[in-house]
């Protein structure tokens, strides 16, 4: 989606399978953005935080909760994609959609706010709960300094990582208790790297993933001021990439070097997903770009930190997306099958 396009609904997508780009314009999202999506469904809102879910195929709607739904949250009119929880304003950074309307047990999401606020939501509980923070900041319970970068359900539990790669889980129906610490895995950084972000997945058997790039940013990181801010947007130049399996039967982290199952892995500021198709290399992990709305391809090596390749998914000059820039990250869905309703112009296939 881009700034120039938002009161007019404009947005791309770009098919990664069939290597082809498309402009399309929608009346629904007039002044409203994507923040986050899982197969079929994205996640949209307007600068209120009035969110929807939508199905890309046949255009159905389901509306989440209002952040008012949480103790003493209130909208803040002032500033864009706000809430005030007295006296301080936090910003909403993304949402996870971990479920979609189209599952048996309807549809669950995490919200992630700066200043490490963390809610989650499900049809089963019709309202917003906030977890409590890990930290005390001088005994008040207000203020945080950490920002959790990605956040998902896992065995029941709903795990998240922060800035310094620090993993917590919390118990879904117990969400004023104090989280459980998870040790973090052993990462060496690449040589000269002064960043590194962090994304959670699954394999294909449901084992938890950690991946951690590594790369060049600024050497004063300045958050942009557009509507919506992404802390993965902080690369220069991505030099490489280090992931690790958690094991639930003894709490370790374990190196790991392949997908499995002859799939890659996409992630990006979307709910993960491992897949297999044509026009797409195995054992690869495919990350939504944070610079050039590409895509970056890292094929996963035979040893450790070696024979990992970076490369940007090729775009041909006259494919482009929209003019304009991007007004967030862009973000994966896949369209599983075919509807009757389907909305025209938009693609088979994975799309950013």
């Amino acid at each position: 989606m881009v700034e120039e396009g938002l009161g007019e609904g404009s947005f791309g997508l770009h098919d990664v399978c069939q290597g082809k780009s498309y402009c399309i314009r929608k009346k629904f999202f007039e002044n409203r953005f994507w923040i986050g999506g899982k197969d079929e469904w994205i996640v949209v809102t307007d600068k209120r935080c009035s969110m929807n879910l939508v199905n890309l195929m046949d255009g159905h709607t389901v509306p989440l909760p209002s952040f008012c739904t949480i103790d003493g949250v209130k909208i803040n009119k002032d500033y864009d994609l706000e809430i005030v929880l007295d006296p301080y304003a936090r910003q909403l950074r993304r949402v996870v959609l971990c479920r979609t309307p189209s599952s048996i047990l309807g549809h669950a999401a995490i919200a992630l706010f700066d200043d490490g606020f963390i809610a989650y939501t499900s049809l089963k509980e019709t309202a917003w709960k906030l977890f409590v923070h890990p930290t005390e900041w001088y005994g008040c319970l207000r203020y945080f300094p950490q920002v959790f970068l990605d956040a998902l359900v896992h065995k029941g539990r709903l795990v998240a990582v922060d800035e310094e790669g620090e993993i917590f889980s919390w118990d879904i129906d117990n969400h004023r208790k104090y989280p459980l610490r998870i040790s973090k895995p052993d990462i060496h950084a690449f040589e000269g790297c002064n960043e590194e972000v962090f994304y959670f997945a699954k394999t294909p058997v449901d084992e938890l993933i950690v991946i951690s790039l590594h790369g060049h940013g600024p050497r004063l990181y300045s958050p942009s001021c557009r509507v919506l801010v992404s802390e993965h947007n902080r690369f220069e130049q991505i030099i490489g990439m280090i992931m690790h399996k958690f094991d639930d039967s003894d709490g370790t982290w374990q190196p790991i070097r392949r997908v499995g199952h002859g799939q890659s892995l996409f992630v990006g500021l979307n709910y993960p997903f491992c897949g297999a198709w044509s026009g797409v290399k195995h054992n690869s992990v495919y990350v939504a770009s944070l610079a050039d709305n590409d895509v970056m391809i890292i094929a996963m090596g035979s040893e450790a930190d070696s024979g990992i390749e970076m490369q940007d998914y090729p775009i041909r000059d006259g494919c482009r997306l929209l003019d304009g820039h991007s007004i967030m990250t862009p973000i994966w869905f896949r369209l599983k099958r075919p509807s009757t309703r389907r909305i025209e112009d938009i693609p088979s296939g994975f799309a950013i």
